[in-house]
């Protein structure tokens, strides 16, 4: 008799369970007042936690805890072993197809989020992942080195050596820009990029390559090649180039060929918060919480009715808008989908030649 009793106790708690109702003995699994959030970190965090995270826990009640090291290897190691630590993760779009593949992610809910204003074309919502912000791979320049007009104005310019001499740099991944930055300097246009002619890439590359200080793999360090004039020209993420521009670093910057990326949001597989992670997505995408970002550092919104809130001095400083978007190139993310391996491996060989 206590056998059955217990074998009905069981069977009870498992179906409270399938149903989200607590029994005595068996917690059900709620959500929680606090959203884990995996983010790039340095002056990227401090700019959403004003533009977002506050203004959403205000809203609601629910505390975001933004954390670092969002890596592939630590996503992929969470979810399959069970312990996912993480609620959303903003990533490369790359991470958006492969994430997908693996099994790493969540299913959006698009009754929750929003969608309708936001920017699209190219695949850039998918079932699993948002665009949150546009951002540009620009060419800087130091402006104590390359002085008034006398500055590379094309990627054709920064491949010259003789008449722009000294150190360049790009960041160390095979789809960060090198390779089309390559082609625009041997004189394929920005609208014949893709697909990419990987052979001449290459070896316009090469030509240059003595001239290549180092390729680098984090935004603090290239920073600190910036300000320790390691390097005098190359290629850099917008925002912060114009950080360091708008605290007194002798750096400027072109928007001519330069290269439009986006950055992708996503809800980690087996979240314990994703419903409110799927809340805060749909707050982070509206009008007024894309524009407080886009005031901070310069990067442009994915909804296209946040630049009506802004002053025609931002946007001509914004990646995205009328005034940058004409001089650019959006970086074409199905072909380098496709042909991501591939590409890495020649890219590897090349580096390590």
């Amino acid at each position: 008799m206590a056998t059955q009793q217990s074998r009905r106790l069981f069977c009870s708690q498992l179906l409270a369970a399938a149903a989200g109702v607590a029994l005595p003995g068996l917690p059900a699994r709620a959500q929680s007042k606090k959203i884990v959030y995996a983010t790039w970190g340095g002056t990227w965090e401090k700019a959403i936690r004003g533009a977002w995270f506050e203004p959403f826990t205000k809203k609601t009640g629910i505390e975001v805890v933004p954390t670092g090291g969002n890596t592939y290897g630590k996503f992929k190691a969470m979810v399959e072993s069970g312990r996912t630590e993480w609620d959303v993760v903003e990533v490369n779009p790359d991470f958006q197809w492969i994430g997908q593949k693996d099994n790493l992610l969540e299913k959006l809910d698009f009754k929750v989020i929003d969608t309708s204003k936001v920017m699209s074309g190219q695949h850039l919502i998918t079932d699993y992942s948002v665009p949150q912000v546009l951002w540009s791979r620009v060419r800087f320049y130091n402006t104590s080195v390359f002085k008034g007009d006398n500055r590379p104005k094309s990627w054709a310019d920064a491949w010259d050596v003789t008449r722009f001499p000294g150190k360049r740099t790009f960041a160390s991944k095979a789809n960060s820009g090198a390779l089309e930055a390559a082609l625009l300097a041997d004189g394929v246009p920005m609208d014949k990029l893709y697909p990419l002619d990987l052979d001449r890439a290459f070896r316009s590359l090469t030509r240059i390559r003595p001239s290549i200080r180092k390729f680098w793999d984090t935004g603090a360090l290239s920073a600190q090649m910036l300000a320790d004039k390691e390097v005098v020209l190359g290629s850099f993420w917008n925002g912060r180039v114009q950080v360091l521009i708008d605290r007194g670093a002798p750096l400027g910057l072109e928007w001519g060929e330069n290269m439009i990326e986006i950055q992708a949001v996503s809800v980690f597989k087996d979240a314990k918060n994703a419903a409110n992670a799927q809340k805060l997505i749909d707050f982070m995408l509206q009008p007024e919480p894309q524009a407080q970002y886009c005031r901070e550092l310069t990067y442009g919104p994915t909804n296209a009715k946040a630049f009506a809130l802004l002053p025609p001095e931002q946007m001509a400083r914004m990646p995205g808008s009328p005034a940058s978007r004409d001089k650019g190139f959006y970086k074409d993310i199905t072909w380098w989908e496709d042909n991501r391996d591939r590409v890495n491996r020649m890219w590897s060989r090349w580096i390590l030649g």
